[in-house]
């Protein structure tokens, strides 16, 4: 069975600017089309960013070492909500002409099956 790739197939996103877009919290799930994964890791980044800042003002005020691992903890959170941001775009950049291209193969042994079942009656 031999593969064919129509022009849409051939259309890639590149992983060299999903990395670039993903400088931006989510921008790099943006450039790949998935906007709900943009939206989560936007909400998970800034909540992260949001909470470290409270703690570091709250560690400022009272001098409590709570606050000054709490703002660690989130800030932590913060940089690995953006770093697998950023790794979930380039790799998906990478994997969309895949992901085409098999979507595209299924539903020909689909239509292939469908015909062989329609002449066999």
């Amino acid at each position: 069975m031999a593969f064919s790739q129509s022009a849409d197939t051939l259309m890639v996103k590149s992983p060299k600017k999903a990395a670039l877009w993903s400088i931006i919290p989510g921008g790099g799930q943006i450039y790949n089309g998935k906007y709900f994964k943009a939206g989560v890791l936007i909400a998970l980044e800034s909540l992260a960013i949001w909470q470290s800042i409270e703690n570091s003002g709250n560690y400022d005020q009272t001098g409590e070492e709570k606050y000054l691992n709490d703002r660690n903890k989130f800030a932590w959170w913060a940089l690995f909500f953006h770093v697998y941001g950023t790794l979930d775009a380039v790799v998906d950049s990478h994997l969309k002409p895949f992901n085409e291209i098999m979507d595209e193969e299924i539903l020909r042994e689909e239509n292939d099956i469908e015909e062989e079942l329609t002449d066999g009656e």
